[in-house]
């Protein structure tokens, strides 16, 4: 059986040889029935998701012979299918994968148009009939259609009221691979803000057509006449996402109030209790929502100075409905002293002044009266005086130092007859007793400087001499 096999093989391919031979040298058959079906266009080509192909799948009856066919090649048909899931699409004939076509008089057989569906990818078409089956390579493809529209340029932006915004909308129209897509109508709308606030295009609709690098520009943004913020938005079909803008139309002129008071104080160290507040109004004295305030700190040479939470000496806010904002809490440094803070919006501009006050007191100096002496009942010609600081070396301002001389044997007494007196530090933290006046009694002895109410001690050491 295998060698009838070989036999009847090699009798078709010496048939074959010899009918593609007699066709070169013009020897046709004069009946040239149809054998096989091949393919006469439409393979090889790639259209953007959604659309129709360009070119329609095209086969025709022929002869492996290669001679013209003979009889009648009509009515032949030919089953165009395209896959069932993925990439593919549909016949407009029959609105789904598969159309049947009978060939005509020269028996071709063309398929309806087909259109690609919304998956990406390469597939087969294949065209069926009783002469045999061929395939179209065909790609459905993404390139060019636009999924993702984003803001570019300045999308946040700030004008005067019934002003031309410094830039005008952009937006960029990309495709699933990320490159931008030319001819894509962009329409650009704007979103009133809850005050009222707006904008208007000029010179037209607020429609533009994508260029080259994929941007579409909008006509110039022109501010209404209410003060506040606003938004638009940038669209193109197909996309469900937009691009986003921010605006802020500002008033011509704006006032601001303080709220509460622009002088406050803190320990070091410590938070202070309230935060920088103001109110924004415009020239009608109508609270203004959406002002941007800025706040800044200013250290003095002092080295006295604050932060906001977070460590900055700047910070902004935005106004609420009543037109006010608040700083975040301001936490005072190590240094005592005043300094400055401002805030500011548009051409308006708020001073507070701020005082970091010294913490408890921590440590009391004895002054360059210790070590002195002074003959029996005259005064000691360097005062008594202490100099009372925090721990971080701050003078302590207001606090009462109590002095006192022992009550028995070589001592003194203060100008008033008094062996106690009480003293409160100056600015610099320095309490300077009053006159100190030796007693009748030779010796050395010591006095006592201690701060009311806490611990901190100093003394110093005097002397009562004798008469020469």
């Amino acid at each position: 059986m295998k060698i009838v096999a070989i036999l009847v093989l090699a009798a078709a391919a010496l048939s074959t040889t010899a009918a593609t031979a007699g066709a070169a040298s013009g020897a046709c058959p004069d009946q040239n029935n149809p054998n096989e079906i091949v393919m006469a266009g439409g393979s090889g080509q790639s259209t953007q998701l959604g659309k129709p192909f360009g070119s329609p799948f095209r086969v025709a009856l022929a002869n492996t012979n290669g001679c013209p066919l003979t009889g009648n090649l009509a009515g032949v048909n030919v089953i165009f299918s395209a896959p069932g899931s993925g990439a593919s699409g549909l016949f407009s004939s029959t609105g789904t994968n598969q159309a049947v076509v009978g060939t005509d008089a020269q028996g071709t057989a063309t398929g309806p148009s087909f259109t690609a569906n919304d998956t990406v990818g390469s597939y087969i078409i294949a065209a069926h009939s009783d002469y045999g089956t061929v395939g179209f390579a065909v790609a459905n493809t993404a390139a060019g259609i636009p999924t993702a529209i984003a803001a570019t340029g300045t999308a946040d932006q700030q004008g005067l009221v019934n002003s031309q915004f410094g830039q005008p909308l952009q937006a960029r129209a990309t495709d699933a691979n990320g490159n931008p897509v030319q001819g894509v109508t962009v329409t650009f709308s704007v979103v009133p803000g809850v005050t009222g606030a707006s904008g208007m295009f000029l010179g037209g609709a607020p429609t533009a057509t994508t260029n080259a690098n994929g941007l579409a520009t909008s006509p110039p943004l022109l501010a209404n006449g209410t003060p506040g913020k606003f938004t638009a938005t940038a669209s193109t079909e197909g996309v469900s996402t937009v691009a986003t803008y921010t605006f802020d139309n500002r008033p011509d002129v704006t006032t601001l109030a303080v709220v509460g008071s622009v002088n406050t104080s803190a320990r070091v160290d410590a938070r202070y209790r309230h935060r920088l507040s103001v109110t924004v109004r415009d020239a009608t004295g109508h609270p203004i929502e959406g002002a941007t305030v800025n706040f800044a700190i200013a250290a003095a040479d002092s080295g006295a100075a604050a932060t906001f939470v977070g460590g900055s000496s700047q910070a902004t806010a935005t106004t609420d409905a009543n037109g006010r904002a608040s700083s975040p809490p301001l936490v005072a440094n190590k240094s005592a002293g005043s300094f400055t803070a401002t805030a500011s919006t548009g051409n308006a501009t708020l001073r507070y002044r701020l005082t970091n006050v010294s913490g408890a007191p921590a440590s009391i100096t004895a002054g360059a009266a210790s070590g002195e002496s002074t003959v029996i009942q005259t005064r000691f010609a360097v005062p008594l005086a202490v100099t009372v600081t925090d721990q971080d070396g701050n003078p302590v301002v207001g606090r009462v130092v109590v002095f006192t001389t022992p009550p028995h044997g070589p001592s003194g007494h203060f100008a008033n007859r008094s062996r106690t007196i009480r003293v409160a530090t100056n600015r610099n933290g320095i309490a300077v007793a009053p006159p100190f006046i030796a007693n009748r009694i030779v010796g050395g002895f010591v006095v006592t400087a201690r701060v009311e109410g806490a611990s901190p001690r100093a003394a110093f050491a005097l002397v009562n001499k004798a008469r020469e």
